[in-house]
């Protein structure tokens, strides 16, 4: 074989492999994208999500029409602990299991029941399958886990016709679902609350690793503009300021402090051994020379 010959054939099997990687990645689903307060997920485009949160409860409802999938993300806003988690299986999702139950049963036949494991994320997650024993051969899988400081619980409904799509559906939303860690106020003791305990919102000054001090703005010198600035924080597990903004003080003063609160840290906060984000506030005090 000659060299031209060579390289003509070099360049048929690079120009082949390309066609053949831009097919295969063409080829997936399109996927849309939901984050709603701390829940996020992705689904298929051919799906639809519906809110049906309530103050009690964030809910999101994927169909699809024409099909017999459906999955529920239940996520109930109260915070749940290392203890008290058995408590909340037992009150939310033991009911939950007996209310699929007697929808896919039609309140007739009791569908057949089997426990099993499988992830979300990364996480280990709880499971009963339901089947249904009239004849419809419909499924219906009841999931369950706690994952920061919340009980997450997904139903999912499908029929023995649409297992093919269904399987599409769940990987997607179980491979993508993320639930944040939950905001909770620092009492002004300095410790965070316990699961049930008032929340406020106390002063951080004194729990800072670092506590940056705000430079004195020239104008605000000029104008022997004085006083305490107060700045409303955000903090995230790892104890960074992801955000702040100033409620009160001297207007002159505020961009300064807020850029020194800003550049606080602190030391991660837990909830009974769980990372939460943590709201609250920094004084500054200025003072006119």
């Amino acid at each position: 074989m000659t060299s031209t010959n060579k390289l003509a054939l070099c360049i048929g099997m690079i120009i082949s492999f390309i066609s053949v990687s831009v097919y295969a990645q063409s080829t997936g689903p399109e996927l849309n994208h939901c984050a709603v307060e701390g829940i996020s997920f992705d689904y298929p485009s051919d799906y639809s999500v519906t809110d049906e949160s309530s103050p009690e409860v964030q809910q999101f409802l994927i169909t699809r029409k024409g099909s017999s999938v459906q999955l529920t993300i239940f996520v109930p806003l109260r915070l749940v602990t290392r203890s008290t988690y058995p408590v909340a299986v037992e009150a939310i999702t033991q009911p939950m299991v007996k209310k699929v139950a007697m929808t896919l049963g039609k309140g007739q036949n009791s569908p057949e029941r089997s426990s099993f494991q499988t992830e979300i994320g990364a996480k280990q997650a709880e499971g009963v399958r339901l089947r249904s024993t009239d004849g419809g051969k419909k499924t219906a899988e009841v999931i369950w886990l706690r994952w920061s400081l919340r009980l997450v619980e997904l139903v999912f409904v499908k029929s023995d016709a649409d297992e093919s799509v269904g399987a599409q559906l769940w990987q997607t939303v179980s491979s993508s679902l993320r639930v944040e860690a939950p905001v909770v106020g620092v009492m002004e003791t300095g410790a965070p609350p316990t699961e049930g305990t008032k929340i406020e919102s106390g002063v951080l000054n004194g729990r800072a690793l670092s506590l940056g001090r705000p430079a004195y703005p020239p104008i605000a010198r000029a104008a022997h503009a004085s006083g305490t600035v107060t700045v409303q924080v955000l903090i995230d597990e790892q104890g960074n300021v992801i955000a702040a903004h100033a409620v009160d003080g001297h207007p002159l003063l505020q961009a300064a402090a807020v850029g020194a609160a800003r550049q606080a840290r602190f030391s991660p906060t837990l909830l009974e051994g769980d990372p939460v984000k943590v709201t609250g506030v920094i004084k500054y005090n200025f003072v006119s020379r």
